[in-house]
């Protein structure tokens, strides 16, 4: 009863709903350290929309004051078209430094309608890159099938194909080729949305202005390791302090992704707080600032 309670308030919070419509916002960057939470920088997110094309960019750096200690900054770039108040996501780019040295400097191309997407021109597709499965060897790409639950697609070959005793890890495969073609088939739900790690804000956010009863929203979220299915769960109102004003936000989480946020119906539904665990560390941004265009 408390949940049902819940989500009908969610409705009530969430309607009428806003279109998609250009904004920047500035955050102050925050990570957990032995000395405390300590803001050690600033970000920005800021999006552009015109007809239907948006462009979605995030940036992210320390302070010149704690670089020395923590050198860190990444940015994000995203944009795709709007087809019947629907987000396709078209292209992805992050460059990311940490210290002196580059950390992530890829592109990936999103096919949505077709059910995956590349890097480098390889098919990213259920966290597989056809290049790495070739490299395998056959105990290998066994192991990879078997804990992706596909063991249905592996066929034997010689005489220990029949023997129960013999690890199916340490016989041969008859079809390394067409298991290889499984494991990378286009096989991605193309009901399931394919976004990539910054657009899924913009989508969470007119999703659940289309739907404020649903709890649970489902994505193929793609980054250089490939598309993974994820659930981004909706766990009800909550309401916290920004700038010394109580704003009341409605709580998502992801914990696959070690992510939480906060989105905020006087903010066209885009997050207000973002809270991410990247290893041992955890690290927050809290909005400052906020301009809706």
């Amino acid at each position: 009863m408390k949940k049902y309670f819940i989500f009908i308030l969610i409705t009530l919070y969430v309607l009428p709903a806003y279109s998609i419509s250009d904004y920047s916002a500035k955050y102050d960057f925050f990570a957990d350290t032995d000395f405390g939470n300590i803001k050690f920088g600033s970000a920005e997110y800021e999006l552009e929309v015109t007809n239907n094309l948006y462009v979605f960019k995030s940036t992210a750096k320390t302070d010149q004051l704690w670089s020395a200690i923590y050198n860190y900054s990444v940015s994000e770039t995203s944009f795709g078209l709007i087809e019947d108040d629907e987000l396709i996501g078209d292209y992805y780019k992050i460059i990311e430094n940490k210290g002196d040295s580059i950390s992530d400097n890829y592109e990936i191309n999103l096919y949505p309608k077709k059910g995956f997407a590349s890097l480098n021109n390889e098919v990213l597709n259920n966290g597989f890159i056809i290049s790495e499965l070739e490299k395998l060897s056959d105990s290998e790409l066994i192991l990879k099938a078997i804990d992706s639950g596909n063991f249905d697609k592996i066929k034997f070959a010689g005489n220990q194909a029949k023997d129960n005793e013999t690890p199916s890890y340490k016989k041969d495969l008859a079809n390394k080729e067409d298991l290889i073609e499984a494991l990378s088939d286009l096989s991605s739900d193309n009901n399931t949305p394919i976004v990539d790690v910054l657009s899924l804000y913009l989508n969470i956010s007119e999703d659940i202005q289309k739907s404020p009863n649903k709890k649970v929203f489902t994505y193929q979220v793609v980054d250089k390791t490939g598309i993974a299915q994820r659930e981004f769960t909706v766990t009800g109102l909550e309401t916290i302090n920004i700038e010394n004003s109580e704003v009341e936000t409605i709580k998502i989480e992801c914990p696959e992704l070690r992510l939480t946020f906060n989105i905020s119906k006087n903010h066209n539904f885009l997050p207000v707080y973002i809270s991410k665990v990247n290893g041992k560390t955890s690290f927050q941004l809290i909005l400052r600032e906020y301009d809706h265009i």
